[in-house]
């Protein structure tokens, strides 16, 4: 079980720092105020005031133009928001099938408000929903199917009922909404990390003359599917 302690004095700003701080670390080994900058959008100046602060309070190591290390007080903190900020994104993800992007926003809001408590509740809560042994077999399908059909229900009630196609019917130029997707866990897991989720829209960019593959763009970016992922994919 892990163990969330609570940090204090620092505010959620400086624990985004070094929270970056410490991604940057763990994948590149060195940090340097630049890369912060350019990830967080932010000025230098604004990165240098920062560094100054969570120098003072001992959770980082660093000079004027040189690399930045965090210490191991540091390195303990960076650990306890990276493993909230898992926590709530893997339950929003694969418990509550919300899209890999706006999980992503969520989470980093979330991981700064949480209590240690709730945060290893909801931990502790996905391990029970998706262990057989505990909770029953199929029951992060059964919860899947569940929001289906609750969904359809409230749907028929406020007069929503729109025409639904399979994206695969679909020619170059339309637009669809996303409606639902078939499929198993693992397939559904793949499209919503692809940013496939439901309410999103979709513009039909290009078929191949075979109706394989198919070009989309959704939130903005240009994404290629097969025409065996397209008809898993249910849209109004």
């Amino acid at each position: 079980m892990s163990n969330f302690y609570h940090i204090k004095d620092l505010s959620s700003n400086f624990e985004d720092y070094l929270k970056t701080i410490g991604d940057l670390e763990a994948n590149n080994g060195q940090v340097r105020s630049k890369e912060i900058a350019k990830i967080m959008k932010v000025k230098p100046s604004s990165v240098t005031n920062a560094l100054q602060v969570l120098r003072e309070q001992k959770l980082i190591t660093y000079e004027p133009y040189g690399p930045i290390t965090m210490t191991s007080r540091g390195k303990r903190i960076w650990l306890i928001i990276h493993q909230k900020y898992k926590t709530v994104k893997g339950f929003l993800t694969e418990i509550l099938e919300i899209d890999n992007e706006t999980a992503d926003k969520l989470a980093c809001t979330i991981e700064h408000a949480i209590s240690p408590q709730v945060t290893e509740r909801i931990l502790l809560l996905r391990q029970f929903l998706k262990d057989d042994n505990t909770c029953g077999a199929d029951t992060i399908e059964k919860l899947h199917n569940f929001f289906i059909e609750q969904t359809k229900e409230t749907e028929k009630e406020i007069g929503k009922e729109i025409p639904m196609f399979l994206l695969s019917v679909l020619k170059p130029g339309e637009k669809a909404t996303i409606h639902k997707i078939n499929g198993n866990s693992a397939i559904r897991q793949k499209f919503l990390d692809m940013g496939l989720s439901r309410g999103q829209e979709i513009i039909v960019e290009r078929v191949a003359p075979l109706g394989d593959p198919i070009e989309i763009t959704i939130r903005g970016y240009s994404l290629s599917l097969r025409k065996s992922e397209a008809e898993l994919i249910i849209v109004r």
